[in-house]
């Protein structure tokens, strides 16, 4: 009996004792900062159309592989260095002060300094809500919420840095085909304008078509004056003042008719349909690239409207806190633990060295 209460003195009494002085008297209070959060979008309703639609503001909806990607960077060197630029988190961890178990070694590589930090500052994403949980474990409760606010402010950095990118990248596509098309118009801007001063004409086409009302209007004007003409001969002798004035309208209208034709078919003004013909591809280039600026402009206003509906959020709707008092070690839970498990370990080796001496025996 003697055996077995030493043994088990030895197995239980002596791992809880140390337990009991740890926890109970060595053992550093841990301060526990909570804050939660979540990335949204500012995604528009697809189905709303008209007035709605100009109405309507975007509504935030959950981003889930954005708050991956945040719960990564949280993990990560780049938090951790860019944390240690703001805060002296090493000499914080591995003050003197703090027991040698908590505390983080001075000797630590970046390798073991990651892992101690990750333990410490932990970031947990709820799936389902697409919410994130970050609980900071510090030595004082100033320094728990300082670590945590540092945490937030980073990476609502990193989603306005994504959202940034986002845009950008929408963007960058849209303001070439505009610049494009800017510089598409200006080149034909330009070969317009050069054809106007070498041609000394500003439209050969309005010009063609004031040209041919002006020979139509030659035309009637010559038919109404042989029809007069002809009136006049029923009754008139060839020499009449009347007749003669008529017949040097007609001389004169035939004259202004030929010169006028003359600038369509060609002569000493030159040809004006070759002027029209030449002109028309420039016209014409010139109508396309407005209609590409047009387009480009509609493209480069839905790839902005795009660009601000996939647009990232960091909301926190749980402020990082101040602990009004240390919530670890458990101590009571830990030593009532390495008793249970020292317990435990008690019984099993029991039951396997009863085992054995049985087997033994026979």
């Amino acid at each position: 009996m003697k055996a077995v209460l030493r043994t088990l003195a030895t197995v239980v009494g002596i791992p809880t004792l140390v337990a009991v002085i740890y926890f109970g008297l060595i053992a550093s209070d841990i301060y526990v900062s909570e804050a939660k959060f979540s990335v949204r979008s500012a995604q528009g309703s697809s189905n709303i159309s008209g007035l709605g639609a100009l109405l309507g503001s975007p509504s935030l909806t959950s981003s889930g592989q954005d708050s991956t990607v945040v719960v990564e960077y949280s993990r990560s060197f780049d938090m951790l260095d860019k944390l240690i630029e703001q805060i002296d988190l090493i000499a914080h961890f591995s003050d003197e002060d703090v027991d040698w178990l908590s505390r983080l070694s001075k000797n630590a590589d970046r390798e073991e300094t990651l892992r101690y930090f990750n333990k410490h500052v932990r970031i947990d994403h709820d799936s389902t809500t697409d919410v994130m949980t970050v609980q900071v474990r510090a030595f004082d409760a100033q320094t728990a919420q300082h670590i945590n606010e540092l945490v937030i402010s980073l990476n609502e950095t990193l989603v306005n840095d994504l959202s940034s990118r986002i845009e950008d990248d929408a963007m960058q596509t849209a303001r070439n085909e505009l610049e494009i098309a800017v510089n598409r118009i200006r080149s034909t801007a330009q070969d317009i304008n050069r054809f106007q001063t070498d041609n000394d004409s500003i439209s050969p086409a309005d010009e063609s078509t004031a040209l041919f009302g002006r020979i139509s209007s030659l035309e009637a004007r010559l038919s109404e004056t042989q029809a007069e003409l002809t009136e006049l001969l029923a009754y008139m002798r060839e020499d009449a003042a009347d007749v003669v004035f008529l017949k040097n309208r007609i001389t004169a209208l035939r004259k202004q008719l030929a010169l006028e034709k003359g600038r369509v078919t060609g002569g000493v003004d030159g040809s004006l349909g070759k002027l029209v013909e030449s002109y028309q591809p420039l016209a014409l280039e010139q109508q396309i690239a407005q209609q590409q600026y047009a387009a480009a402009l509609a493209a480069m206003e839905t790839a902005r409207a795009d660009a601000q509906r996939q647009k990232l959020y960091l909301v926190t709707f749980v402020a990082p806190n101040t602990p009004d008092s240390s919530t670890e070690p458990r101590r009571l839970t830990k030593i009532l633990t390495v008793m249970i498990f020292s317990f435990l370990t008690y019984l099993i080796g029991g039951l396997l060295w009863s085992a054995l001496r049985d087997h033994l025996g026979h």
